[in-house]
């Protein structure tokens, strides 16, 4: 499912930057970009989006990005950007969900509009439609289709994503790839273990199976996540 996304900042500069992040991101959705916040407003008063992207301070205008939350309120989901990380504390008040002082790198915005992804994941109940996400490699990002993932395996800083045909091995650390994945596909059961719910064979006390060529590969689960596992295995529904 696509989520679609408005631009507001009052530097051109930063619009452009913002725009190719938002390109490399295949399930964003641009509507539009604004230098003034006005215009923004007047924009969604017709139209809908589910992310804004919003400069905090916009001196040469009428409002600011604090204003302009005050005046939206909580119709949308909001990630913040700004050079001034003084206002990170007080943007909370707003349900924003996530905070980036400029100048961040690409990695830095994938972690915040996956946020906002998991989020709408958890509220809809429409299937999800997106199947693939991005990894850092060597200075290039890696596509990841997920429904060929297996399981994650980590040593250290590296890990092992162990697919149907495959094994991709990576120097970044196991929060990294978990940050990417969605949370409805996949569920940590290790501190050195992310495994894919429908690959799951089996589950015992202390291990769960997964097949791999003919074989199944047992994967320990960790005390700590034993309860986190079987809640996204064995959901209880609400009567």
């Amino acid at each position: 499912m696509a989520i679609t996304c408005i631009v507001v900042d009052d530097e051109e500069m930063a619009i452009e930057h913002l725009l190719g992040y938002i390109a490399k991101v295949p399930f964003l959705r641009l509507e539009g970009s604004f230098t003034d916040p006005t215009e923004a407003l007047t924009f969604l008063e017709n139209n809908s989006v589910a992310l804004v992207f919003l400069d905090v301070e916009m001196p040469n205008f009428a409002i600011d990005g604090i204003d302009f939350m005050k005046i939206m309120g909580s119709k949308q989901h909001y990630i913040l950007t700004t050079s001034y990380p003084q206002y990170a504390l007080p943007s909370y008040d707003y349900d924003v969900v996530d905070f980036l002082c400029k100048p961040y790198p690409f990695d830095r915005f994938l972690k915040a509009v996956n946020k906002v992804r998991a989020m709408t994941e958890t509220a809809s109940d429409e299937p999800d439609s997106d199947d693939h996400g991005f990894v850092r490699i060597e200075g290039k990002h890696q596509r990841i289709d997920f429904t060929e993932i297996l399981w994650i395996e980590s040593e250290r800083n590296y890990v092992s994503i162990y697919t149907l045909n495959d094994r991709i091995n990576l120097h970044i650390p196991i929060s990294e790839i978990e940050e990417v994945l969605p949370p409805k596909l996949f569920v940590r059961v290790h501190k050195s273990y992310i495994v894919a719910k429908k690959r799951i064979d089996l589950i015992e006390k202390e291990q769960l199976g997964i097949k791999k060529d003919s074989q199944t590969r047992l994967i320990p689960i960790g005390e700590a996540y034993r309860k986190t596992l079987m809640q996204a295995i064995f959901p209880i529904k609400k009567k």
